[in-house]
């Protein structure tokens, strides 16, 4: 079960990859066209940097849990690799509890902020109507893909799973 999870967990974690990179993608295109509209036509693209402000969650929130699923995230291998695989795996499943306490308050109080914002059609001031709830949803997703990417870490070190 845990390893089917895993599978499921790891095809949502590449769909929010996909999602930054296309965010990437699009916040360059907005700045390109803004710089572009302003060079030769004297007219910028109204509410550029506004667009690309709220778009920037996305790109840093999305990518969380697939950076941890690859083992990415800064790890202290100096110590790591001098101890007891039982030690380590000890280390990785407190570590990982931990983690995920932490992931579950910043999911619950991000949540609480979007809703709070989207609840009041919250908008960002600028040239055009952005609605401002729209870039802190990205914050409940993204620490909500990296908390059950924790859990089942977690669960696969208590059960001696290799994901």
């Amino acid at each position: 079960m845990i390893k089917t999870l895993h599978l499921a967990l790891k095809r949502l974690e590449r769909i929010a990859v996909i999602l930054s990179w296309l965010t990437s993608l699009l916040i360059t295109a907005i700045i390109v066209i803004d710089v572009l509209l302003r060079f030769f036509l004297n007219r910028p693209l109204p509410a550029a940097w506004e667009m690309s402000e709220v778009l920037m969650p996305y790109i840093v929130f999305f990518a969380l849990a697939e950076t941890l699923s690859a083992g990415a995230h800064v790890q202290v291998t100096l110590f790591l690799s001098r101890m007891s695989p039982d030690l380590r795996r000890f280390c990785e499943i407190i570590s990982g509890c931990i983690c995920l306490a932490v992931c579950c308050v910043f999911t619950y109080s991000s949540y609480l902020r979007f809703a709070a914002s989207f609840a009041i059609k919250e908008e960002i001031l600028a040239a055009v109507s952005l609605p401002w709830w729209f870039g802190k949803m990205a914050m409940p997703i993204g620490f909500g893909l990296l908390g059950a990417r924790y859990l089942l870490i977690v669960a696969s070190r208590v059960a001696k799973i290799e994901t």
